[in-house]
Protein backbone atom coordinates (compact mmCIF):
# COMPACT_ATOMS: atom_id res chain seq x y z
CA UNK A 1 0.00 0.00 0.00
CA UNK A 2 2.40 2.90 -0.24
CA UNK A 3 1.49 5.33 1.32
CA UNK A 4 -1.48 5.42 3.78
CA UNK A 5 -4.17 2.88 1.65
CA UNK A 6 -3.37 4.20 -1.33
CA UNK A 7 -6.35 3.04 -3.62
CA UNK A 8 -7.47 -0.01 -1.70
CA UNK A 9 -10.78 1.05 -1.04
CA UNK A 10 -13.46 -1.15 0.95
CA UNK A 11 -16.75 -1.27 -0.21
CA UNK A 12 -19.35 -3.10 1.57
CA UNK A 13 -22.79 -3.87 0.55
CA UNK A 14 -24.70 -0.57 1.74
CA UNK A 15 -27.81 -0.26 3.39
CA UNK A 16 -30.67 1.89 1.72
CA UNK A 17 -29.53 5.51 2.19
CA UNK A 18 -32.39 7.66 4.56
CA UNK A 19 -33.15 11.47 4.64
CA UNK A 20 -31.91 12.43 7.86
CA UNK A 21 -34.68 14.07 9.71
CA UNK A 22 -34.29 17.43 10.41
CA UNK A 23 -33.07 18.88 14.16
CA UNK A 24 -36.14 19.95 16.59
CA UNK A 25 -34.60 22.97 16.57
CA UNK A 26 -33.53 23.71 13.70
CA UNK A 27 -29.84 24.65 14.42
CA UNK A 28 -28.40 21.42 15.39
CA UNK A 29 -26.92 20.58 12.36
CA UNK A 30 -22.94 21.46 11.13
CA UNK A 31 -22.85 22.13 7.86
CA UNK A 32 -19.20 21.43 7.62
CA UNK A 33 -19.47 17.83 8.76
CA UNK A 34 -22.58 17.52 6.63
CA UNK A 35 -20.25 18.51 3.82
CA UNK A 36 -17.64 16.48 5.13
CA UNK A 37 -19.76 13.14 5.23
CA UNK A 38 -21.10 13.74 1.51
CA UNK A 39 -17.59 14.11 0.31
CA UNK A 40 -16.80 10.30 1.78
CA UNK A 41 -19.66 8.85 0.71
CA UNK A 42 -19.05 9.94 -2.70
CA UNK A 43 -16.12 8.35 -2.68
CA UNK A 44 -17.39 5.06 -0.84
CA UNK A 45 -20.37 4.98 -3.82
CA UNK A 46 -17.90 5.61 -6.82
CA UNK A 47 -15.87 2.60 -5.85
CA UNK A 48 -12.48 3.96 -6.70
CA UNK A 49 -10.29 6.64 -6.20
CA UNK A 50 -11.81 10.34 -7.39
CA UNK A 51 -10.44 13.07 -8.91
CA UNK A 52 -11.06 17.13 -6.95
CA UNK A 53 -12.82 18.11 -10.11
CA UNK A 54 -15.20 14.92 -10.08
CA UNK A 55 -15.91 15.38 -6.40
CA UNK A 56 -16.60 19.28 -6.85
CA UNK A 57 -19.47 18.02 -9.68
CA UNK A 58 -20.83 14.86 -7.69
CA UNK A 59 -21.10 16.92 -4.65
CA UNK A 60 -22.65 20.05 -6.17
CA UNK A 61 -20.11 22.31 -3.52
CA UNK A 62 -17.91 24.41 -4.12
CA UNK A 63 -14.07 23.67 -5.30
CA UNK A 64 -12.20 25.35 -2.48
CA UNK A 65 -14.52 23.66 -0.14
CA UNK A 66 -14.04 20.24 -1.34
CA UNK A 67 -10.55 21.26 -1.59
CA UNK A 68 -10.56 21.67 2.06
CA UNK A 69 -12.04 18.95 3.08
CA UNK A 70 -9.48 16.51 1.23
CA UNK A 71 -6.73 18.31 2.25
CA UNK A 72 -7.93 17.90 6.32
CA UNK A 73 -9.22 14.29 5.77
CA UNK A 74 -5.67 13.54 4.04
CA UNK A 75 -4.08 14.44 6.97
CA UNK A 76 -6.16 12.47 9.25
CA UNK A 77 -5.57 9.67 7.07
CA UNK A 78 -9.05 9.13 6.52
CA UNK A 79 -8.23 10.15 3.14
CA UNK A 80 -4.97 9.04 0.82
CA UNK A 81 -3.45 11.01 -2.33
CA UNK A 82 -2.74 9.19 -4.84
CA UNK A 83 0.03 10.03 -7.54
CA UNK A 84 -2.01 11.14 -10.03
CA UNK A 85 -4.40 13.40 -7.90
CA UNK A 86 -7.14 11.22 -7.03
CA UNK A 87 -8.86 10.84 -3.57
CA UNK A 88 -9.23 7.71 -1.84
CA UNK A 89 -10.06 6.26 1.46
CA UNK A 90 -7.45 6.13 3.94
CA UNK A 91 -6.22 3.77 6.82
CA UNK A 92 -8.28 5.37 9.13
CA UNK A 93 -10.98 4.01 7.63
CA UNK A 94 -10.40 0.80 7.93
CA UNK A 95 -9.87 1.27 11.20
CA UNK A 96 -13.15 2.62 12.60
CA UNK A 97 -14.39 -0.08 10.22
CA UNK A 98 -12.40 -2.92 12.30
CA UNK A 99 -13.64 -1.21 15.51
CA UNK A 100 -17.03 -1.20 14.46
CA UNK A 101 -17.26 -4.70 13.24
CA UNK A 102 -15.06 -6.25 16.31
CA UNK A 103 -17.83 -4.68 19.00
CA UNK A 104 -20.55 -6.86 16.73
CA UNK A 105 -18.67 -10.21 16.23
CA UNK A 106 -15.20 -9.76 17.09
CA UNK A 107 -12.24 -12.11 15.62
CA UNK A 108 -10.84 -13.99 18.49
CA UNK A 109 -8.68 -16.40 16.33
CA UNK A 110 -6.59 -15.09 12.99
CA UNK A 111 -4.30 -18.08 11.32
CA UNK A 112 -1.34 -16.43 9.15
CA UNK A 113 0.48 -18.08 6.54
CA UNK A 114 3.67 -16.70 4.82
CA UNK A 115 6.66 -17.80 2.93
CA UNK A 116 9.78 -17.13 4.46
CA UNK A 117 11.24 -14.82 7.28
CA UNK A 118 12.56 -12.25 5.17
CA UNK A 119 12.15 -8.60 5.87
CA UNK A 120 8.59 -7.42 4.12
CA UNK A 121 7.10 -10.48 5.46
CA UNK A 122 8.35 -9.74 9.48
CA UNK A 123 7.01 -6.57 8.66
CA UNK A 124 3.38 -8.17 8.15
CA UNK A 125 4.17 -9.96 10.83
CA UNK A 126 4.70 -7.09 12.94
CA UNK A 127 1.72 -5.60 11.91
CA UNK A 128 -0.76 -9.14 12.10
CA UNK A 129 0.50 -8.90 15.68
CA UNK A 130 -0.40 -5.08 16.71
CA UNK A 131 -3.93 -5.93 14.76
CA UNK A 132 -4.54 -8.88 16.92
CA UNK A 133 -3.54 -7.51 20.05
CA UNK A 134 -5.61 -4.53 19.20
CA UNK A 135 -8.73 -7.06 18.27
CA UNK A 136 -7.70 -8.94 21.46
CA UNK A 137 -7.67 -12.17 18.94
CA UNK A 138 -5.07 -15.21 18.85
CA UNK A 139 -2.96 -15.21 16.28
CA UNK A 140 -0.89 -18.51 15.17
CA UNK A 141 1.87 -17.66 12.83
CA UNK A 142 3.50 -20.54 10.22
CA UNK A 143 6.55 -20.17 8.31
CA UNK A 144 5.51 -22.04 4.59
CA UNK A 145 9.18 -21.90 3.84
CA UNK A 146 8.36 -21.08 0.13
CA UNK A 147 6.68 -24.83 -0.16
CA UNK A 148 2.66 -24.87 -1.57
CA UNK A 149 2.48 -28.05 0.21
CA UNK A 150 3.11 -26.92 3.73
CA UNK A 151 1.11 -23.67 2.99
CA UNK A 152 -1.62 -25.94 1.89
CA UNK A 153 -1.16 -28.08 4.91
CA UNK A 154 -0.94 -24.72 6.81
CA UNK A 155 -4.24 -23.76 5.70
CA UNK A 156 -5.86 -27.04 6.58
CA UNK A 157 -4.35 -26.79 10.12
CA UNK A 158 -6.09 -22.99 10.75
CA UNK A 159 -9.28 -24.67 9.60
CA UNK A 160 -9.14 -28.11 11.75
CA UNK A 161 -8.16 -25.23 14.97
CA UNK A 162 -11.38 -23.34 13.64
CA UNK A 163 -9.81 -20.34 13.51
CA UNK A 164 -12.22 -17.04 12.79
CA UNK A 165 -9.89 -15.84 9.30
CA UNK A 166 -7.36 -17.05 7.70
CA UNK A 167 -4.87 -14.76 5.88
CA UNK A 168 -2.14 -16.05 3.22
CA UNK A 169 0.98 -14.10 1.81
CA UNK A 170 0.79 -16.87 -0.73
CA UNK A 171 4.00 -19.00 -2.42
CA UNK A 172 2.32 -19.98 -5.64
CA UNK A 173 -1.09 -18.18 -7.01
CA UNK A 174 -2.31 -21.96 -8.21
CA UNK A 175 -2.25 -24.71 -5.94
CA UNK A 176 -3.93 -23.99 -3.11
CA UNK A 177 -7.39 -24.38 -4.15
CA UNK A 178 -8.50 -27.78 -2.28
CA UNK A 179 -7.14 -26.07 1.14
CA UNK A 180 -8.93 -23.24 0.49
CA UNK A 181 -12.35 -24.88 -0.56
CA UNK A 182 -11.39 -26.65 3.33
CA UNK A 183 -11.94 -23.46 4.75
CA UNK A 184 -15.10 -22.04 2.96
CA UNK A 185 -16.83 -25.73 3.95
CA UNK A 186 -15.73 -24.67 7.21
CA UNK A 187 -17.25 -20.40 6.49
CA UNK A 188 -13.79 -19.46 7.63
CA UNK A 189 -12.95 -16.67 4.98
CA UNK A 190 -9.62 -16.78 3.33
CA UNK A 191 -7.88 -13.60 2.52
CA UNK A 192 -4.44 -13.35 0.33
CA UNK A 193 -1.91 -10.51 0.71
CA UNK A 194 0.31 -9.47 -1.59
CA UNK A 195 -0.80 -12.04 -4.61
CA UNK A 196 -3.91 -13.13 -5.95
CA UNK A 197 -4.67 -16.76 -4.52
CA UNK A 198 -6.99 -18.89 -6.55
CA UNK A 199 -9.82 -20.32 -4.18
CA UNK A 200 -9.26 -17.43 -1.78
CA UNK A 201 -12.12 -15.14 -1.02
CA UNK A 202 -10.72 -11.73 -1.47
CA UNK A 203 -6.88 -10.70 -1.91
CA UNK A 204 -5.39 -7.20 -1.14
CA UNK A 205 -2.30 -6.07 -2.75
CA UNK A 206 0.10 -3.49 -4.30
CA UNK A 207 -0.95 -2.74 -7.61
CA UNK A 208 1.82 -4.26 -9.49
CA UNK A 209 1.79 -4.00 -12.98
CA UNK A 210 1.77 0.24 -11.93
CA UNK A 211 4.43 -1.12 -9.53
CA UNK A 212 6.69 -2.56 -12.79
CA UNK A 213 5.88 0.32 -14.98
CA UNK A 214 6.52 3.09 -12.85
CA UNK A 215 9.98 0.94 -12.20
CA UNK A 216 10.25 0.58 -16.45
CA UNK A 217 10.08 4.32 -16.74
CA UNK A 218 12.56 5.01 -13.73
CA UNK A 219 15.41 2.73 -15.81
CA UNK A 220 14.33 4.31 -19.22
CA UNK A 221 15.15 7.64 -17.30
CA UNK A 222 18.70 6.87 -16.24
CA UNK A 223 19.27 4.99 -19.30
CA UNK A 224 18.49 8.13 -21.70
CA UNK A 225 15.90 5.54 -23.38
CA UNK A 226 18.75 3.55 -24.64
CA UNK A 227 20.22 0.10 -23.44
CA UNK A 228 20.72 -3.23 -22.75
CA UNK A 229 18.55 -4.80 -20.23
CA UNK A 230 18.24 -7.68 -17.90
CA UNK A 231 14.97 -8.74 -16.63
CA UNK A 232 15.05 -11.25 -12.95
CA UNK A 233 11.47 -12.16 -12.24
CA UNK A 234 10.36 -13.68 -8.81
CA UNK A 235 8.48 -16.63 -7.56
CA UNK A 236 5.71 -17.99 -9.76
CA UNK A 237 2.89 -15.88 -8.05
CA UNK A 238 0.75 -13.04 -9.81
CA UNK A 239 2.70 -10.50 -8.52
CA UNK A 240 5.59 -10.76 -9.68
CA UNK A 241 4.20 -11.85 -13.32
CA UNK A 242 2.33 -8.46 -13.13
CA UNK A 243 5.55 -6.62 -11.86
CA UNK A 244 7.30 -7.82 -15.17
CA UNK A 245 4.46 -7.26 -17.90
CA UNK A 246 4.24 -3.85 -16.32
CA UNK A 247 8.18 -2.68 -16.91
CA UNK A 248 7.91 -4.83 -20.42
CA UNK A 249 5.03 -2.20 -20.88
CA UNK A 250 6.79 0.56 -20.17
CA UNK A 251 9.83 0.32 -22.13
CA UNK A 252 8.20 -0.27 -24.91
CA UNK A 253 7.68 3.63 -25.44
CA UNK A 254 11.70 2.93 -26.21
CA UNK A 255 12.54 1.50 -29.36
CA UNK A 256 16.54 1.79 -28.32
CA UNK A 257 15.73 -0.11 -25.05
CA UNK A 258 16.13 -3.89 -25.50
CA UNK A 259 15.66 -6.62 -23.16
CA UNK A 260 18.56 -8.98 -23.93
CA UNK A 261 17.93 -11.64 -20.85
CA UNK A 262 15.72 -13.06 -18.18
CA UNK A 263 16.12 -14.64 -15.45
CA UNK A 264 14.97 -15.88 -12.26
CA UNK A 265 15.33 -15.18 -8.05
CA UNK A 266 13.28 -15.62 -5.52
CA UNK A 267 12.71 -13.95 -1.95
CA UNK A 268 16.64 -13.55 -1.21
CA UNK A 269 19.11 -11.42 -1.89
CA UNK A 270 21.54 -14.79 -2.48
CA UNK A 271 19.13 -15.56 -5.81
CA UNK A 272 20.21 -11.88 -6.97
CA UNK A 273 23.63 -12.85 -6.49
CA UNK A 274 23.11 -16.18 -8.63
CA UNK A 275 21.19 -14.70 -11.44
CA UNK A 276 23.93 -11.78 -11.62
CA UNK A 277 26.46 -14.12 -11.90
CA UNK A 278 24.70 -15.85 -14.63
CA UNK A 279 23.51 -13.39 -16.62
CA UNK A 280 27.03 -11.00 -16.72
CA UNK A 281 28.41 -14.71 -17.75
CA UNK A 282 26.50 -14.78 -21.19
CA UNK A 283 25.62 -10.76 -21.56
CA UNK A 284 28.76 -8.91 -20.10
CA UNK A 285 27.56 -5.37 -21.98
CA UNK A 286 24.09 -5.43 -19.91
CA UNK A 287 23.24 -1.69 -18.92
CA UNK A 288 20.27 -2.11 -16.71
CA UNK A 289 18.87 -4.19 -14.70
CA UNK A 290 15.06 -4.93 -13.37
CA UNK A 291 14.14 -7.19 -10.37
CA UNK A 292 10.86 -7.63 -8.91
CA UNK A 293 11.93 -7.38 -5.75
CA UNK A 294 14.63 -5.38 -3.56
CA UNK A 295 16.18 -8.55 -2.08
CA UNK A 296 17.00 -9.74 -5.68
CA UNK A 297 18.37 -6.51 -6.39
CA UNK A 298 20.73 -5.91 -3.64
CA UNK A 299 22.02 -9.39 -4.55
CA UNK A 300 22.47 -7.90 -7.98
CA UNK A 301 24.34 -4.46 -6.52
CA UNK A 302 26.68 -6.79 -4.57
CA UNK A 303 27.90 -8.77 -7.61
CA UNK A 304 28.58 -5.42 -9.45
CA UNK A 305 30.48 -4.09 -6.69
CA UNK A 306 32.48 -6.80 -6.48
CA UNK A 307 33.22 -6.56 -10.40
CA UNK A 308 33.60 -2.57 -9.87
CA UNK A 309 30.69 -2.14 -12.29
CA UNK A 310 27.94 0.77 -12.16
CA UNK A 311 24.68 -0.50 -14.05
CA UNK A 312 21.36 1.12 -12.70
CA UNK A 313 19.02 -1.17 -11.04
CA UNK A 314 15.30 -0.82 -10.59
CA UNK A 315 12.94 -2.98 -8.73
CA UNK A 316 9.53 -3.18 -6.58
CA UNK A 317 9.30 -2.93 -2.61
CA UNK A 318 10.93 0.46 -0.92
CA UNK A 319 12.79 -2.13 1.36
CA UNK A 320 15.49 -0.41 3.73
CA UNK A 321 18.02 -1.80 1.67
CA UNK A 322 17.34 -0.06 -1.26
CA UNK A 323 16.68 3.23 0.06
CA UNK A 324 20.05 3.09 1.36
CA UNK A 325 21.70 2.61 -1.75
CA UNK A 326 19.44 5.17 -3.82
CA UNK A 327 20.44 7.90 -1.01
CA UNK A 328 23.91 6.66 -1.84
CA UNK A 329 23.74 6.94 -5.54
CA UNK A 330 22.97 3.70 -6.40
CA UNK A 331 23.50 1.14 -7.90
CA UNK A 332 19.83 0.40 -6.86
CA UNK A 333 18.44 3.94 -8.59
CA UNK A 334 14.82 3.69 -7.95
CA UNK A 335 11.89 1.22 -6.40
CA UNK A 336 8.60 1.11 -6.81
CA UNK A 337 7.32 1.26 -2.84
CA UNK A 338 5.13 -1.50 -0.89
CA UNK A 339 3.58 -0.56 2.14
CA UNK A 340 2.92 -4.31 4.49
CA UNK A 341 1.54 -2.20 7.23
CA UNK A 342 -1.16 -0.70 4.86
CA UNK A 343 -1.91 -4.43 2.92
CA UNK A 344 -2.44 -6.59 6.55
CA UNK A 345 -4.76 -3.40 8.25
CA UNK A 346 -6.93 -3.64 4.64
CA UNK A 347 -6.93 -7.48 4.41
CA UNK A 348 -7.67 -8.01 8.12
CA UNK A 349 -10.47 -5.12 7.96
CA UNK A 350 -11.62 -7.24 4.75
CA UNK A 351 -11.69 -10.36 6.39
CA UNK A 352 -13.38 -9.11 9.60
CA UNK A 353 -16.31 -8.50 7.07
CA UNK A 354 -16.27 -11.44 5.71
CA UNK A 355 -16.91 -12.73 9.01
CA UNK A 356 -19.13 -10.91 10.62
CA UNK A 357 -21.05 -12.02 7.25
CA UNK A 358 -21.12 -8.55 5.57
CA UNK A 359 -20.76 -8.62 1.81
CA UNK A 360 -17.28 -7.63 -0.09
CA UNK A 361 -18.63 -6.12 -3.38
CA UNK A 362 -15.20 -6.39 -4.48
CA UNK A 363 -12.47 -9.36 -4.15
CA UNK A 364 -9.36 -7.71 -5.27
CA UNK A 365 -8.62 -4.50 -3.43
CA UNK A 366 -5.00 -2.71 -5.38
CA UNK A 367 -3.18 -0.46 -3.00
CA UNK A 368 -1.14 2.28 -5.33
CA UNK A 369 2.84 2.29 -5.12
CA UNK A 370 5.23 5.44 -5.59
CA UNK A 371 7.85 5.50 -7.17
CA UNK A 372 11.33 5.95 -4.98
CA UNK A 373 14.28 8.16 -6.56
CA UNK A 374 16.79 10.55 -5.89
CA UNK A 375 14.46 13.10 -5.94
CA UNK A 376 12.27 12.16 -3.19
CA UNK A 377 14.04 8.96 -1.19
CA UNK A 378 14.79 11.40 1.76
CA UNK A 379 11.33 12.15 2.93
CA UNK A 380 10.15 8.10 2.79
CA UNK A 381 10.78 5.84 6.11
CA UNK A 382 11.39 2.64 5.13
CA UNK A 383 9.56 -0.40 6.26
CA UNK A 384 12.28 -2.39 7.02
Amino acid sequence: MANGCGSTILTLVPAPRIAPEPHPRGGGRVPALIRTATVLQSICDAGRPMPLAELTQVTGFPKSSVMGICHALTEEHVLVRGVDGTYALGSRVFEFGSAARAHSRPLRDIGFSYPVDESFFLAEIRTVRAEATRLGAHLDLRCAKEDKERQSQQIRDFVSADVDLILVEPVVSEGLEAACAAAHTARIPVVAIGSAVSGADAVVATDNTKAGSLAGMALAKALSGQGRIAVVGGISITANADRVAGFLGAIAAYPQLSVVVTSRGELDALSGQRAAEEILATHPAVEGFFAANDQIAIGISRVLARRNLFVPIVAVDGAQGAVDQIRAGGPIVATATQDPMALVRAAIEIGSALHGGIGVVRQSHYIQPRLLDAQNVQEYQPWG
